[in-house]
């Protein structure tokens, strides 16, 4: 036991955006991490359940309600990806600001205390988070919660190839036409501006409020974010586009798969005597059922799942929850997905296409009926689709006939089941567990450095794109074109001279 506790690691993990389908993500490996040992002080919005003595909480303000009524993704139309980014670029940074200003964000910027790693989703729109890394002189380790992302391909130094790669915005495949490529280089263009700007931005914060002994020789952020010392990718090729990644990019999708599929006693009751099934309706935490179903649509809906043969289970978000106590239907305000879709009498699952629910339904097998909102949605629902796995429902046509059919095609062909079931085997035919191989790199990078790390990662853009080796490639044409040029006119002249010489002595002669 001392010698383990011996080799156990401070880690200081950030997380101040109130995103909790993010936080769920980094719990499986901060748990792990600390039953091996690790000490861990978690600066975030989002509280652990249940959290082990050696990791503590310094807890940060929920502000979630505001960022969505920002952004608004029951009512969001998601049509240019360059656009968007800017939104949620300028939602993250207007979140920031104060967060600063909070006691324990204060309290940290002037601690003495040691880490030996800072954790962060340091790519998705919080850059600025980096800044931890030079104050406690630790390892850096970016955990994406989801893949695609062409900011985190850049920092990691290996960008995206518009030809065949799509953001987690684009509503694009893996296999595009020329208008397609096109489009797609139009907003990989567009989105590294934004990224660029946005990096300014963070910059100016960062130097406005993060200051802290030693602050003023504190590398440019755009340093600090790339120089990773591990990124590890909450992404599976069973749901999601297979692409090349850097050699400190480590792919380890499914990390909430290693939640208990138990589930309450009335619930299990619930769904063990449904003997024709059941339906499992959930659009996740941030989507407003409350808004969803304005204007008369709760009842048209609750009508529906009233007709099924099946039995219903609805997760509720939202403050005015119905209260509907019948033997076909629960409405909760809190649901064990895992539990839910693991189930053996759950035939289908209506979602809003998150990454976790989508990695979970994968995993359990189960066809779904797809209504992406905003963000990543729409293109993890695409993947799916185009695998065969389930239907899709505008979430602009949320009406009673379209569900109503969308459960019926799914549940009476069998093909989407059996599509989504080879996907499932690609998902459970696994060496480790993703969060064992999470924590092996995690210590892998404790005990060996930055090893992995391209030297790619360090390369400023001209350099990266090889525009200082194309200009003296350019430049080595443009001379010799031009000795070419002059050679040409050269000979000519002596040729036309020797001409014009014999031509007078031939008129002498005369």
């Amino acid at each position: 036991m001392l010698v383990a506790y011996s080799s156990a690691a401070r880690i200081l993990v950030t997380l101040p955006m109130p995103w909790k389908s993010h936080h769920f993500v980094y719990h499986g490996v901060m748990r792990e991490l600390a039953a091996r040992g690790h000490e861990i002080d978690y600066l975030a919005a989002v509280p652990m359940k249940n959290q082990p003595p050696n990791i503590r909480h310094l807890p940060l303000k929920d502000d979630l309600q505001e960022q969505l009524g920002r952004i608004q993704p029951e009512d969001t139309i998601q049509n240019w990806e360059t656009v968007f980014h800017y939104t949620l670029h300028d939602n993250v940074a207007k979140a920031f600001e104060p967060i600063f200003l909070q006691d324990e964000v204060k309290k940290l910027l002037q601690s003495d205390t040691k880490y030996d790693i800072v954790m962060s989703e340091f790519h998705l729109y919080q850059d600025i988070s980096a800044v931890w890394v030079h104050k406690f002189k630790a390892l850096g380790v970016c955990l994406m919660v989801l893949g695609d992302v062409s900011h985190s391909n850049e920092m990691n130094g290996l960008p995206d190839n518009p030809s065949y790669m799509v953001d987690f915005l684009s509503l694009l495949t893996d296999e595009m036409s020329i208008l397609d490529r096109i489009y797609n280089t139009a907003d990989h263009i567009g989105t590294s501006l934004v990224d660029a700007y946005f990096m300014r931005v963070h910059q100016n914060m960062a130097d406005e409020f993060m200051r802290y002994p030693g602050w003023e020789t504190r590398p440019p952020l755009s340093e600090l974010a790339s120089d990773m010392a591990l990124v590890l990718v909450n992404s599976h090729p069973a749901v999601s586009y297979s692409t090349p990644k850097s050699p400190h990019v480590k792919e380890i999708g499914g990390m909430t798969l290693t939640a208990s599929p138990e589930l309450p006693k009335d619930l299990k009751v619930f769904m063990d005597t449904a003997t024709d099934g059941v339906i499992f309706f959930n659009l996740g935490t941030n989507v407003n059922l409350d808004v969803v179903t304005r204007n008369g649509k709760l009842e048209e809906l609750l009508k529906t799942f009233r007709s099924l043969k099946q039995k219903v289970v609805i997760k509720w978000t939202g403050e005015n929850m119905p209260h509907v106590l019948e033997d076909k239907l629960q409405i909760l305000a809190w649901v064990p997905q895992l539990g839910i879709l693991a189930h053996k009498n759950t035939k289908l699952f209506i979602t809003h296409g998150g990454l976790q629910g989508i990695m979970e339904t994968v995993h359990s097998g189960v066809p779904i009926v797809a209504i992406p909102f905003f963000g990543d949605q729409p293109k993890n629902v695409k993947f799916l689709m185009g695998k065969g796995c389930g239907v899709q429902i505008d979430k602009r046509n949320i009406t009673g006939a379209a569900l109503k059919w969308a459960i019926d095609e799914v549940i009476s062909n069998p093909k989407y089941k059996e599509a989504i079931m080879k996907r499932s085997a690609m998902m459970r035919d696994s060496l480790v567990r993703p969060v064992d191989e999470a924590v092996y790199w995690i210590e892998y990078v404790l005990k060996h450095g930055k090893v992995l790390q391209p030297a790619s990662v360090h390369l400023p853009f001209y350099k990266l794109y090889l525009l200082d080796v194309l200009a003296i490639y350019g430049a080595i044409l443009l001379l010799l074109a031009y000795v070419t040029k002059c050679l040409v006119e050269s000979l000519v002249r002596m040729l036309c001279g020797g001409l014009s010489s014999k031509s007078r002595k031939s008129i002498k002669r005369d």
